[in-house]
């Protein structure tokens, strides 16, 4: 081994096993650990341990050695799930975006079965597919949805496009364009996460989507004010001329703007409108979640809740 390769090589001391019969390299690090475990939890592993070595392969501390070209970072988090039972539990149990996203990619890609549903349901946890589930999901789910480009590239990766809507949501609304273009950091030191051409496309055009369907079906309350049972015409015209000219302001992307309720009590307007004003935004939303897998391309949402269950059979 090249010196000036070795000498940037670190040993994980939390997965670097005295009894450890097998030393794996991604990266700069070093892992040693168990070749049976791995051998057992993993056909893939259980294949490439079985092939014979020849006598001049490389070996440290007595153990052969197996180089890999899998994130660093992504492969600790996944041996960390093999070898400690606590660090990737099932859910409830919180994790966070990059530890599910990449036991979720090595766990594919090795084929260890059980670590693959155990990400799948922390994904699930975050991939509601009706409109109660959506308002809820600061609730539901098991992490922060704060690395939507790692959770979007994810999903995208694997074929899994019911886990496609909130980040792409997410990255469609409150990701500037140029962001969208250009790619975003993810870890200090890394390569910028970039989208593909095609995901890039697709949120792009659904941000303009999004804007339009803010301004017709969001906002639309606005515009049956007054309404016919009006007790105050002059007044409740008056504040709908005013929520026009503040709401065609509105620079923000965000088509499931929630209006707290002492937002409706600041209103001025009276009984009859205001009531109507609050069904007319509720019925707006839900107009506005029916088509959301069109927006981003996805098909229907029965399609989307099919492929779920189907993702997640024997899970539970």
């Amino acid at each position: 081994m090249d010196l000036t390769v070795a000498s940037l090589l670190t040993q994980v001391e939390e997965l670097w096993f005295s009894d450890g019969t097998l030393v794996i390299q991604a990266g700069t690090k070093l892992f040693r650990v168990a070749g049976g475990i791995l051998a057992a939890r993993s056909s893939v592993f259980k294949d490439m341990l079985a092939i014979p070595q020849p006598p001049y392969h490389t070996t440290v501390d007595g153990c052969p050695i197996v180089f890999l070209h899998d994130s660093p970072e992504d492969f600790e988090c996944f041996l960390r799930a093999i070898f400690d039972s606590s660090f990737f539990e099932r859910p409830p149990a919180r994790t966070t975006a990059l530890i599910v996203t990449a036991i979720l990619r090595l766990s594919t890609k090795y084929d260890i079965g059980y670590l693959r549903q155990r990400a799948l349901l922390h994904l699930a946890s975050a991939s509601p597919l009706s409109l109660d589930g959506f308002r809820a999901l600061s609730y539901t789910s098991t992490f922060s949805n704060t690395h939507l480009f790692s959770l979007l590239m994810t999903a995208d990766s694997l074929g899994l496009e019911w886990a496609k809507v909130v980040p792409m949501f997410g990255i469609s609304c409150f990701v500037d364009p140029e962001d969208i273009l250009s790619g975003v950091d993810m870890v200090p030191g890394q390569p910028k996460l970039l989208l593909s051409p095609s995901l890039q496309r697709t949120c792009i055009r659904a941000r303009t989507e999004l804007v339009a369907v803010q301004m017709r079906d969001t906002f639309s309350f606005i515009y049956i004010l007054p309404v016919a049972t009006c007790e105050s015409p002059a007044e409740c015209r008056s504040e709908r001329d005013a929520l026009r000219r503040v709401f065609t302001a509105y620079k923000c992307v965000n088509p499931f703007l929630q209006l707290h309720p002492t937002s409706w009590d600041e209103l001025d307007l009276c009984v009859a409108c205001l009531d109507a004003a609050k069904v007319e935004f509720d019925a707006a939303l839900r107009r506005v979640w029916e088509q959301f897998p069109g927006i981003f391309g996805l098909g229907s949402w029965e399609q989307l809740r099919g492929a779920k269950e189907s993702d997640l059979a024997g899970s539970k």
